[in-house]
Parts: C-alpha cells; structure tokens; sequence
C-alpha cells in the first residue's frame, strides 16, 4: 500500500518476521475489502447498518496498517506487532460479516 516490499537480506530475524506479518496483514485487508465489495455489489449484505460498519472496520484496518508500517519503521516491533493481530482481527470478522447471507 504504502510501498515497495524491501528487501530482508540485512534485517534481524524479528524484523524479518514482522515484514513477513506486515505482508501477509496487508494481504489480508486487499481479501477482506474484495470479499466486502463482493457482498455489497451482490446486495447480499444483511442491511445497510452491517454494510456501514464493515465499511469503516475496513477503513480502520488500513489505517493500522499505515501505523505498522510507521512502528516498523521506528523499530518498534512489539507495536508493530500489536497492531498487526487487530488487523487480522478486523479483516477476519469482515470477511465472515460479508459472507452472511441476507435474511
């Protein structure tokens, strides 16, 4: 989102398994927006208030991402990291919001 992946070759082992995390985060909003945009242009969403709220759930979970990326680039792993499992948090309730079929 932000940029080019970097290379790892001189990065600590917590670094690079943090880089591996953020990828695999940034990965999983670009699934959790698709599968929303999915259930929202096949008007399978349960009501317009479900839809609102994965939508701001998803724009919450790209700004965290932008904070990952920012902690990363301080060094700081453990927020880096913290931040990283509410992503996958919000992406993964997304996802399954979004496959709820309406009643």
């Amino acid at each position: 989102i932000r940029r080019p992946p970097r290379s790892t070759l001189d990065r600590s082992s917590a670094a690079s398994d943090v880089y591996k995390r953020q990828t695999q985060a940034r990965i999983a909003v670009e699934k959790a927006w698709e599968t929303y945009h999915d259930g929202a242009l096949g008007g399978t969403l349960p009501s317009p208030k479900v839809q609102t709220k994965l939508e701001m759930d998803l724009h919450k979970s790209r700004a965290l991402l932008a904070e990952a990326y920012d902690a990363e680039d301080k060094g700081d792993l453990g927020k880096t990291n913290n931040l990283i499992q509410k992503i996958m948090r919000i992406t993964d309730r997304v996802i399954i919001e979004s496959r709820v079929p309406k009643k």
